[in-house]
């Protein structure tokens, strides 16, 4: 554990807590469990000794089962705010027994949008779903391997909202895309 501290410290390390907010302001919930996300994923690469696996793969997405994928959207979330208070969450439901859970939440001109890390058409979205049923919000992202687009979805629960789609090379214009909703 004290070698971790060093990575803590050095800020090559961030401990990515999740929030219950669907709406400003979207704190982290620093007593429940984090997510571990890296500054390079180079380091995360070497420290999970595959470096091979995520050099030869055609699709990110099949790459370490997805986690990468995460680890890249996040250091590409990362740049996108000169804010050093702003941490990055994840949202969780805020109810005993459930397993919601989206990837990110994304703060901007006093929204919070809810992003997923998926790999395709058929990839459920439960958990984007259930943010998506208990928010006012009504645009989502999906960040995946696809083209991008924008589809109209319904929730389970008749709410409709935007979907967008955007590809993994676009997650660095998110504030500008996001703008246009």
């Amino acid at each position: 554990m004290l070698h971790l501290w060093k990575f803590f410290i050095t800020l090559l390390l961030e401990l990515v807590y999740p929030t219950t907010a669907t709406e400003v302001p979207a704190t982290p919930e620093i007593k429940r469990m984090p997510k571990l996300v890296w500054l390079d994923t180079g380091l995360v690469n070497y420290a999970a000794q595959v470096q091979k696996e995520v050099l030869g793969a055609k699709d990110i997405m099949d790459a370490w089962r997805g986690m990468i994928a995460e680890q890249i959207v996040a250091q590409e979330l990362l740049t996108l705010t000169d804010k050093v208070s702003q941490k990055r969450c994840f949202w969780v439901r805020n109810k005993s027994g459930s397993n919601a859970e989206v990837d990110y939440v994304w703060v901007q001109d006093s929204m919070v949008y809810p992003i997923e890390v998926k790999s395709g058409h058929n990839a459920h979205l439960r958990s984007l779903h259930s943010f998506m049923n208990h928010s006012m919000q009504t645009v989502a992202v999906r960040i995946w391997s696809q083209p991008y687009a924008v589809d109209e979805v319904k929730t389970a629960d008749g709410k409709e909202f935007k979907l967008i789609n955007l590809p993994f090379y676009l997650v660095g214009k998110l504030d500008s895309i996001l703008r246009r909703f």
